[in-house]
């Protein structure tokens, strides 16, 4: 019977441990499908902070192109207004001849049309709010991008170290389990062996009382 027992026991404690090893495997796969995903989020991270990293070079570009062409337009306008102001001058002083010179040239300036530099004033202006707003959004954009492949990085660590805990514990699993079999195993054969004993303790048994009835 404590032969018995024991087998009982042993098959128990084995049924046990190939169910802890199979949800060891089961928990080792997904581990893995987890770090696989955690380093597919972070190359997409990464990835996005150097697409963004571009754009914001390319934005910044742009933008200098534009302050450049405002810088050129107001040094235009700048011009302009000095030779008015110039001509506004010598028509107020020195002799008669120079003033009516500086007065035919002053309306021969003002008469020409500003509207094409205050146009073009306007449009670099507009360009270059439309240039700054582009490249501060893109840069916030990359801010966060940095932000996010940072936590996918620790992440994509965490769910690697899962995953080597989870082999590990996987290998323990299997490892309890190969003892399992093992002790069921010794269980099955002490079983086997008391049966055995009892059988020849039996027979000897019966063969004593045979010898006895004999005499």
């Amino acid at each position: 019977n404590a032969a018995k027992e024991r087998e009982a026991d042993a098959i128990a404690r084995e049924n046990d441990a190939i169910a802890r090893e199979n949800a060891a495997k089961a928990a080792e796969t997904s581990a893995h499908a987890s770090a696989e995903a955690a380093k597919e989020r972070e190359a997409e991270a990464k990835k996005s902070v150097e697409t963004l990293g571009v754009r914001e070079q390319e934005l910044k570009a742009a933008q200098a192109e534009v302050e450049a062409a405002l810088a050129e337009v107001k040094k235009q306008e700048d011009a302009y207004n000095a030779k008015t102001e110039l001509l506004k001058k010598k028509s107020e002083e020195g002799g008669v001849v120079s003033r009516n010179k500086a007065k035919n040239e002053l309306a021969q300036h003002l008469a020409e049309d500003p509207l094409p530099l205050r146009q073009a004033k306007i449009t670099a202006e507009a360009a270059l709010r439309k240039a700054e707003k582009a490249t501060k959004a893109v840069a916030e954009a990359k801010v966060q991008a940095e932000a996010d492949a940072v936590k996918a990085s620790e992440a994509r660590a965490q769910a690697e170290a899962d995953a080597q805990k989870a082999t590990a514990a996987r290998g323990e699993a299997e490892q309890a389990r190969a003892q399992a079999e093992q002790a069921r195993a010794e269980a099955v054969a002490a079983r086997e062996q008391a049966e055995a004993a009892r059988a020849e303790a039996v027979a000897a048994r019966e063969q004593a009382e045979a010898a006895r009835a004999e005499a």
